[in-house]
This record gives structure tokens, sequence and C-alpha cells, in this order.
């Protein structure tokens, strides 16, 4: 497990005067699952890559275990993205190679039943429905037991039962493996499902506007009354949060603004 240290000045679009972020300052303990959360824009896919080092950081510093590396961070990131990103010309168990060279037959057997994937291993993507092909890439990243997992809405544009069933997956492999977490979501209701904490962030430049605990108790399943009740309770307590604005009883708007 690994804890992450985000202190960031801002960040800019390329050849533009416009933020796309920041300024952020934010910690993740290890095992810890945090979702961010806030308006399309906001620059939470570039806050991932720039965790994963896959482009080019704001000024400031990214520190795993309290010690800033440059963008080596001496720990497995598993990185899971918006669309499955599986080799069209692989099979199911190439694919899950690709990350691991060395794994047995066994293994991946083993990884594909987790998933539900038993039996799978020889199957071309082309053959896998969406929900499935999500569940490799599931299983790619828990493979190397991460101590990093990122994800980018893994679940869009998937119907609600298996998101659902993709959700209830990933929980079982977070609380089986326990990486520390940072999920990327629009879906309020999946992240309170899901996290232990939501950073709200505001429109474009997005700034963590509100870190919010989630203390409900788990199993939390997506019928679970409690997960509502919260919901409502904190919509009504700051309204205009999900567009990024952070205002209720008492406050002054808080927004990102340029």
């Amino acid at each position: 497990m690994v804890s992450l240290d985000i202190a960031l000045q801002s960040k800019f679009y390329a050849n533009s005067p416009d933020k796309v972020l920041g300024p952020l300052s934010f910690s993740v303990s290890a095992g810890e699952f945090v979702a961010l959360v806030g308006p399309s824009g906001a620059g939470k896919t570039t806050l991932l890559n720039m965790i994963a080092a896959l482009q080019s950081s704001a000024p400031g510093e990214i520190k795993f275990n309290g010690r800033p590396l440059m963008g080596k961070p001496g720990c497995k990131i598993g990185y899971i993205f918006q669309q499955p990103r599986l080799m069209p010309w692989l099979t199911v168990a190439d694919n899950l190679r690709l990350v691991k060279p060395d794994i047995h037959e066994s293994d991946i057997g083993a990884i594909l039943a987790k998933v539900g994937l038993e039996g799978k291993s020889l199957l071309y993507p082309k053959h896998l429905s969406g929900g499935m092909q999500r569940r490799v890439s599931i299983a790619r990243a828990f493979l190397t037991e991460p101590d990093l997992l990122l994800l980018d809405e893994p679940f869009v544009s998937l119907d609600a039962p298996n998101a659902d069933n993709l959700r209830s997956l990933l929980s079982e492999l977070w609380v089986e493996q326990k990486p520390t977490v940072i999920f990327v979501t629009h879906d309020l209701n999946e992240a309170i499902q899901l996290a232990d904490r939501i950073l709200f962030l505001s429109a474009a430049p997005g700034m963590v506007i509100l870190d919010q605990p989630v203390a409900i108790a788990r199993p939390r399943l997506p019928d679970d009354s409690r997960l509502q009740r919260w919901k409502t309770d904190l919509l009504c307590d700051y309204s205009g949060l999900l567009e990024g604005v952070l205002s209720g009883p008492g406050l002054k708007s808080v927004s990102g603004g340029k």
C-alpha cells in the first residue's frame, strides 16, 4: 500500500493561458478509497495522468509515502481507463500477460474466475460483451496487486445491471487486496457506494471545494436507503455541489474561477 500527497500549483492547457487544474492540495492514506467528483472539464483525468506520470505534472509535488519521486514512484500502479483498452489481436490470457508475462496458466484461471470469466482465457476481445471486456481490464489491473489503483470512470456507458455488478466486483477485490484507490466519477451514487471519502472539485480549473468522508458502514448496496439519505442531506447542505460550486446556509459561494 502507498500513501499519496498532492500539493500542486495550477496546471495550464498546452499553448493556452487557460487553467485546467488547481491549485490542488490533498492527501490519501494507504489503503484508502477516495472518489473524485466534479463537472466535465474539471481536470479529473488530467490529475490521474499526472499521478501516473503519463503527462507532465503541474509545478509542485506529488509524493508517494512521503517521498517526491519525480515520476518514478517505486510502487506498482494500476490504471483502469474509461475504455477497456484490450489488444484486439490478443486473447484474454495474452492481454493479461501484457502486465505479468511470467504468469502461470493456473493464476490466469484464478483471476478470471474471480471476475466471472472462468473458461474465457482463449477468447478474443471481439467475442466479449462490453461488460466482459471491463471485467478483463479489472482483472488485469488487480493481477499485479497494485499499491495504487487509478480508475477513470471505468463503468461509464454500461447498462445499470452490468455497472452494479462491476462495482460490487471492484469493491470485493479492493477489500481483498486493499490498494490505495483514486476513483474518478460523475456519478455521486457510485462514489457514495464505493468510497471512504469524496473530494468534490470545482468547475475548471478544478480545485477541491469539499472533502467529505462517507460515514456509512460497509457493505453498501445500490438500493441501500442509507446511501440515498446521505446524498439527499449532502445536497441539501451544499446546493450546486455537482455543478462545481460550494454554497449553502452560512457559506459564501466557492468555485474554481480563473
